[in-house]
């Protein structure tokens, strides 16, 4: 194993690339400016010297911003790649063929070393926190965080949803917006947001499949839960009802919450089977956000599917605590008839 050490300057919104000589192994690719620990040599000093050997610059080095491994044919190297700042110097090219100062955006246009790759990647999901960030809006961050009392308020960063949508629609097929797609798991509970909404947007069946469940074992809240609903999992139901089987036999609580959500969606109409009813009512959990999209789903059922879902309320088929949950929901619902909402409320008291 090759120990190397690298430079990420930065200058603003861009840091510091090099290209490498034509006459060296991986010629002409893009690398972070550094090279080998010598013998004797910490990190830093390594760092410190090979950045004045290759560009006549001093550096001070900062904290370490990533490690990786990568195995090349001539060579196993680890990689530390350290925050740093240019001390004294302007660089110039002493042994790199070219040098850039470019912005994460500008990533793709360039082919760099397989050992930076993953770096990048990182870079590019970091540049798309920092959009994020840009669009804070704190009095909303307030209201939000109180919504969501199973999400820490410190991994809510507070963006409203027309903004987290545009942002899905800017990044959306970009090399960052994939990058981003790749970084699970997220740190904040807007990125989990924004990334439901790029699932969205994918309209080729099977890479939104692969993608969605990829995703779901990070969901962690409701929210997320229910504001991630690719339209294009409607083109082909019978897959997505496949699908919401599995979904609700997971042992994931919002996978389970996904699964009968979609369900409430898209087979209440014409799609509708009795079964489904009995699917749902079988489901088990202590976690109440299951619990209450299952009423949530009766409540809905009881305003579509009147006839087949009332019974479920007479003869009290659900257990007592969502039962009565379901009634509520449907008396304050504007889609249940007067008269039905009637016959609801002798009916909140579970006992028979």
């Amino acid at each position: 194993m090759t120990e190397v050490v690298a430079a990420l300057i930065r200058e603003g919104e861009r840091f510091l690339i090099c290209q490498r000589p034509p006459h060296k192994a991986r010629g002409l690719l893009w690398e972070f400016v550094g090279g080998k620990v010598e013998p004797g040599e910490t990190k830093v000093q390594a760092l410190v010297r090979e950045c004045r050997e290759e560009l006549g610059v001093t550096v001070a080095a900062e904290d370490v911003y990533f490690e990786v491994e990568h195995v090349y044919p001539d060579l196993t190297v680890h990689l530390t790649l350290f925050n740093a700042r240019i001390a004294e110097g302007v660089p110039q090219l002493f042994e790199h063929n070219d040098l850039r100062w470019i912005t994460p955006e500008e990533i793709p246009s360039f082919s760099f070393c397989p050992a930076d790759v993953t770096i990048l990647e990182r870079m590019q999901t970091d540049r798309v926190r920092e959009k994020l960030l840009a669009l804070r809006d704190e009095p909303y961050r307030a209201f939000n965080s109180a919504l969501l009392p199973t999400v820490e308020k410190e991994t809510v960063i507070g963006v409203r949803i027309p903004a987290l949508r545009g942002l899905a629609k800017e990044l959306s097929g970009t090399p960052m917006g994939e990058a981003f797609l790749r970084s699970l798991p997220h740190a904040y509970y807007e990125e989990n947001a924004l990334h439901g909404f790029l699932l969205e947007r994918i309209r080729e069946p099977e890479s939104l499949y692969a993608e969605l469940e990829r995703f779901l074992p990070y969901v962690d809240n409701w929210a997320v839960c229910d504001l991630v609903n690719p339209k294009e999992l409607a083109k082909d139901p019978e897959r997505l009802y496949e699908r919401i089987l599995a979904w609700i036999a997971s042992d994931r609580p919002y996978t389970v919450r996904y699964g009968i959500g979609m369900l409430m969606r898209y087979f209440l109409d014409d799609r509708f089977s009795p079964a489904h009813l009995d699917l749902v009512a079988g489901v088990r959990w202590e976690e109440y956000y299951v619990n209450m999209m299952v009423a949530w789903y009766f409540a809905t059922a009881l305003a579509k599917q009147q006839e087949a879902t009332l019974p479920y309320f007479t003869e009290r088929r659900l257990p007592p605590w969502t039962h009565r949950k379901a009634i509520q929901k449907a008396l304050e619902s504007r889609r249940i008839p007067e008269d039905l909402k009637r016959c609801l409320k002798p009916l909140r008291d579970t006992q028979n």
